[in-house]
């Protein structure tokens, strides 16, 4: 039986991750739309690049200093390697040229 701290950082980590992988979603969706005629939409997804992209800056941010907070600085490997394997990987492809 898992404690309640177990069960936090678990939902925790299920949070940051999904976090994360939406910001990659929305970030590739909006670099396709970059490559549209209309101005408006090239406009409206350099915006959203840009705010997905603060974001994540911002949860990264607090998400560091909590974890400095609860357990010490920690070496950037140590913060690399910390994540878990949830089956679910970038495809790091690009948008097609158009």
């Amino acid at each position: 039986m898992h404690t309640r701290n177990e069960q936090l950082a678990e939902l925790l980590s299920l949070t940051a991750r999904n976090l994360s992988q939406l910001s990659e979603a929305l970030t590739a969706f909006s670099l396709e739309l970059m490559a549209s005629e209309d101005p408006a939409v090239r406009i409206a997804s350099r915006r959203m690049v840009s705010r997905v992209s603060t974001i994540q800056a911002v949860f990264d941010q607090k998400s560091n200093a909590l974890l400095t907070a609860l357990c010490g600085p920690l070496a950037p490997h140590a913060i690399a390697s910390s994540g878990a394997d949830d089956g679910i990987e970038s495809t790091g492809e690009q948008p097609a040229e158009r």
